[in-house]
């Protein structure tokens, strides 16, 4: 058995293969790295384009008056202004592990 454990103490024949896993396992890490960064501002993006979609959507209506037969009825409108979602802004707060928030007596 101790000859056995020698034996494969002094094989070398598997590192060049090792290495070269090493290798392409770490450029597989650091591509998953950057391309999910990539797919997570996209998903941002599409998020922010879709509140927008929302928010674009007028509800705003206006209903004339109606006259007829010696009387008349006012009209009524009201009118949606649509607005826009800011942009994420990703900035580290300037004092980490503060709270600001007083606990409730």
């Amino acid at each position: 058995m101790t000859s056995l454990f020698c034996a494969l103490w002094h094989d070398d024949r598997g590192t060049i293969i090792a290495l070269e896993f090493l290798f392409v396992a770490t450029i597989l890490v650091i591509g998953l790295i950057v391309g999910l960064a990539g797919l997570r501002d996209a998903i941002i993006t599409e998020f922010t384009e879709l509140g927008n979609a929302v928010l674009a959507l007028s509800q705003g209506y206006i209903f004339s008056g109606k006259t007829g037969c010696c009387s008349a009825t006012d009209g009524s409108q009201a009118i949606d202004t649509p607005g826009l979602l800011p942009d994420p802004v990703c900035t580290a707060p300037a004092i980490p592990s503060v709270i600001d928030e007083l606990p409730c007596n």
